[in-house]
């Protein structure tokens, strides 16, 4: 099961401890996500969504340095507002919240930039790639006041009716009718969408 952004950075904030050396292993396993290249390095490079040089990773996205003694690189799981969720960072097989300069700075790592994937599987998430931390408005759930916005807009647009839910003069109840049809049509894909989203974020 690959969790979505905001569980990935909760299981990397209840995990202390990991297994040394094996950056890659806990962060996808963080993430929910299955085992492809060896190190940090060439999941970098093999990345589809990256933002090279960029240190606004969003709460939940993959943070990535290159290089290191053997050029394998590292990766972390950002927190949001600068902070990351790294393993070793405490010491040896500890798991602790740095900030994202702290490779670069204890270790002399590159900083290579985040990405909402790793090993080619993207992590579900709410904002874009802008490096917010927070869902954009056409992110958030419908309401029944939002259908009702839709249902007006739509009839309005349609001709069928004016902006008070009156049959324009002149059209036949048979056309409203028709247009009631539409708008109903229209309003069950927007719920089938709704529901579909909702249990891929749940």
């Amino acid at each position: 099961m690959v969790y979505n952004a905001d569980q990935t950075a909760q299981r990397a904030l209840n995990t202390s401890t990991n297994k040394p050396g094996y950056c890659l292993q806990q962060c996808r396993t963080w993430a929910g996500i299955g085992s492809m290249y060896g190190d940090a390095t060439t999941a970098w490079k093999n990345t589809n969504d990256r933002h090279p040089g960029n240190k606004s990773a969003p709460r939940g996205s993959m943070v990535y340095w290159t290089g290191g003694s053997h050029g394998y690189g590292h990766i972390a799981v950002s927190l949001g507002n600068g902070k990351v969720r790294s393993t070793d960072a405490g010491g040896s097989g500890k798991v602790a919240t740095v900030s994202i300069d702290w490779p670069t700075t204890h270790w002399g790592l590159p900083y290579a930039g985040w990405a909402w994937d790793v090993n080619e599987v993207t992590i579900p998430h709410g904002g874009g790639g802008s490096g917010g931390d927070k869902p954009k408005d056409d992110d958030m759930p419908l309401t029944e006041d939002d259908l009702q916005k839709i249902a007006s807009r739509v009839n309005h647009v349609l001709g069928d009716y004016n902006n008070a839910g009156q049959v324009v003069e002149g059209v036949k109840p048979a056309d409203a009718e028709r247009a009631n049809q539409r708008l109903n049509q229209i309003e069950n894909v927007v719920r089938r969408i709704e529901d579909k989203v909702n249990k891929l974020s749940g």
